[in-house]
């Protein structure tokens, strides 16, 4: 495990860089924005990113590939790259684009970007507002220094433009499903159960019996939203929450297991090994 890159930020010409943001969240969290004017023929590519990345074309125009595929895009257009997704992507050498950018992460972020209409089955979309995104970015630049109220400040920006987007989608597409609202409040009072009952050794029927509806419909609901089963998404939401809790150096494995509802350690440590690839005691190791 590598160790946590310092936040960096650039201010030169052009081109403006927000990046190696940490936050302590795992729902949803702000990684890197920017604004850069491109040269002609700049590109980046072919090259994996470990993010989800949002390109807000402002100006010019530009080629966007993945998979075999290519897009000309120019002002209006935004284009998706997915977490270890190979794509390239290249300004025009006669007009070359203008782009700003937000990159995430977090388990919401998959069906955040399902509500803009944005997956990995659908990597274009179109934008309405560019001085609404432009300010939401600039907000997070201002924002730039690790406190918890910039993380606040930064998460509410990238939520505005979400907002925002999931906006446009749905009104450029009337059949866009109204169900989803009841969706999100299910989801929403299921992950305050999981974050509020993390000690404890909860099962899936106990979340579904807390929020009043069927385990079957509760499944349905994680898979529709989040691409995942709730016992996967509990896994999933301990291990992280280990991960914030072994940076600690001070709190012994046992605690931690506790903490994230294991009271047998040595079961904490067999699943960190296979949801992360590397045991507890090392990856403290790799952060120091």
């Amino acid at each position: 495990m590598a160790q946590d890159q310092k936040e960096v930020y650039i201010n030169a010409g052009g081109f403006q860089l927000l990046e190696h943001l940490q936050n302590d969240a795992v729902d949803l969290y702000l990684s890197t924005c920017g604004i850069q004017s491109c040269a002609p023929g700049h590109w980046f590519g072919p090259g994996k990113r470990d993010e989800y990345l949002i390109h807000f074309i402002t100006e010019g125009k530009g080629i966007y590939q993945v998979n075999g595929e290519t897009w000309h895009l120019g002002k209006g257009d935004c284009f998706l790259i997915c977490p270890d997704t190979e794509v390239f992507y290249e300004a025009d050498r006669k007009e070359p684009w203008d782009y700003m950018w937000i990159g995430f992460r977090g388990i919401k972020a998959h069906a955040y970007l399902q509500y803009a209409g944005l997956d990995e089955t659908h990597l274009l979309g179109r934008y309405a507002n560019t001085d609404f995104i432009l300010s939401c970015i600039q907000q997070m630049m201002l924002a730039r220094t690790i406190t918890p109220y910039n993380e606040l400040k930064r998460t509410s920006a990238l939520l505005r433009i979400l907002a925002a987007l999931i906006e446009d989608y749905s009104i450029a597409n009337p059949d866009f499903p109204q169900d989803e609202h009841s969706y999100r409040q299910y989801l929403d009072q299921a992950l305050s159960y999981i974050d509020e009952h993390l000690k404890e050794n909860i099962r899936v029927n106990d979340i579904a019996a807390y929020i009043g509806i069927d385990r079957s419909y509760l499944a349905h609901i994680f898979k529709r939203t989040l691409s995942l089963s709730p016992q996967e998404y509990l896994i999933h939401y301990r291990m992280n929450r280990a991960c914030m809790l072994l940076q600690n150096p001070e709190l012994k494995i046992s605690t931690i297991a506790r903490e994230v509802g294991y009271e047998d350690s040595l079961a904490f440590s067999k699943m960190f090994k296979k949801c992360k690839g590397i045991s507890p005691s090392a990856y403290r190791m790799s952060l120091e």
